[in-house]
C-alpha cells in the first residue's frame, strides 16, 4: 500500500504541473494585444503612418507661451515628461503640445522624446524672443528661414569664430556639417499667412500693432542676451533677426529625423535693452503679449491647415 501511494503521489503532480502550463500558455496566447496607436501599427507592419492621423507638435519654453494653445485644445491625455507638461487632443486637428523646458539640450531632448513617442508630421515651436535686427520692435512676429547656434565654434588668439554643427541623419548614418539650417519653407510660409489672417486680433504694444517678418536667420544660444554690443555684434557678424535658446536645437533635431520644422517667435525685448531699460525689465513687461501674440498664430495656422486626406 505504501509503495502504490508513494508511485501515484509523484504522476499526480507531474499531471497537475503539466495541466498548469498548459493553461498559462492559452492564457497567453489568448491576451488581448494592448492598445497602440494607429501611427505605432502601421510602422510595426512596415507601412507608412496615416498621415491625417499623425500630431501637429507644438513646442514652447515657459508655460505661458502654451497657455492660449491648451485653453483652444481638446485635451484628451496630459502628461509629464522630465518635468515637461504634455498634452495630447485636437485643435481641429490631431496635435500634441509640449513644454520643452529652458535652453538647448532641454529643447533637444524634449523634442527627440515628442518624435520618437507621438511621431509628428510636423513641429511647430512658438514662444518668445529677443530683437536682434534693430528694425525689429517689441511685439513683431518673425519667422525665420534658417537658425543657427551662434555660441558653437571655436575660441582662438583672434576670439570667438561661429562654426558649422555636425548634423546627423540617421538614414545616411553620417554627419553633415551645417553652419545654419533651413525650416520647411512651405510650414513657414503656412505660419506666416496664418499671421496675416490673425494680424487685427493681436494685443498692441504700446499702442502699435506688432508687424509679422519672414525670412532671416534666427540664431539661439544656451546665455540670456542682456548685453547691447553683444547684440550689435551679432547683428553685424551673422546679420541675424532675432536671438532665442531653444529654436536651433529644435530645429536640428527635426531635420535629422526628417521632420518638417518651422519657428514662430515674438519679441518680448531687444537683446541688451533700449534706451535706459534693460531686456530683462523688458522682457517682464511684455513676456504675455508677446506670447500670447506667437500663439495665436499657431492656433489659427491649426485650425485652417488643410490635413492630408480631407
Amino acid at each position: 500500500m505504501r509503495r502504490s501511494w508513494q508511485f501515484r503521489v509523484p504522476c499526480l503532480i507531474q499531471i497537475l504541473t503539466l495541466t498548469g502550463v498548459l493553461l498559462f500558455s492559452s492564457c497567453v496566447r489568448e491576451a488581448p494585444a494592448p492598445e497602440s496607436t494607429s501611427t505605432a501599427n502601421s510602422q510595426a507592419a512596415g507601412r507608412q503612418p496615416d498621415a491625417s492621423l499623425q500630431p501637429c507638435a507644438v513646442m514652447y519654453a515657459f508655460a505661458p507661451e502654451g497657455e492660449l494653445l491648451r485653453k483652444a485644445a481638446s485635451i484628451k491625455h496630459d502628461t509629464v515628461w522630465a518635468g515637461r507638461a504634455i498634452a495630447v487632443g485636437t485643435i481641429i486637428q490631431p496635435v500634441v503640445i509640449a513644454s520643452s523646458g529652458i535652453g538647448m539640450t532641454n529643447a533637444a531632448a524634449t523634442t527627440q522624446h515628442i518624435i520618437d513617442t507621438y511621431h509628428p508630421k510636423a513641429i511647430v515651436f512658438t514662444g518668445i524672443c529677443g530683437g536682434v535686427n534693430p528694425k525689429h520692435h517689441i511685439g513683431d512676429i518673425v519667422i525665420p528661414a534658417r537658425w543657427l547656434t551662434h555660441d558653437y565654434g571655436y575660441w582662438g588668439k583672434s576670439g570667438f569664430r561661429t562654426d558649422s554643427v555636425g548634423v546627423g541623419h540617421p538614414a545616411s548614418g553620417g554627419f553633415q556639417g551645417m553652419l545654419d539650417i533651413p525650416v520647411d519653407t512651405a510650414l513657414a510660409r503656412q505660419l506666416g499667412e496664418a499671421g496675416d489672417a490673425v494680424a487685427f486680433r493681436f494685443h498692441t504694444v504700446m499702442g502699435r500693432i506688432p508687424e509679422i517678418a519672414r525670412g532671416g536667420l534666427g540664431i539661439s544660444g544656451n546665455a540670456f542676451l542682456d548685453s547691447k554690443p553683444k547684440r550689435e555684434q551679432l547683428y553685424h557678424d551673422l546679420q541675424a533677426e532675432i536671438v532665442d535658446m531653444e529654436s536651433a536645437a529644435v530645429v536640428q533635431t527635426a531635420h535629422a529625423a526628417g521632420i518638417p520644422v518651422a519657428v514662430v517667435r515674438s519679441c518680448s525685448d531687444l537683446a541688451g535693452g533700449s534706451g535706459s531699460e534693460t531686456a530683462s525689465k523688458q522682457l517682464d513687461e511684455f513676456f504675455k503679449v508677446a506670447a500670447h501674440n506667437s500663439a495665436l498664430v499657431v492656433q489659427q495656422f491649426l485650425e485652417t491647415r488643410e490635413q492630408p486626406g480631407r
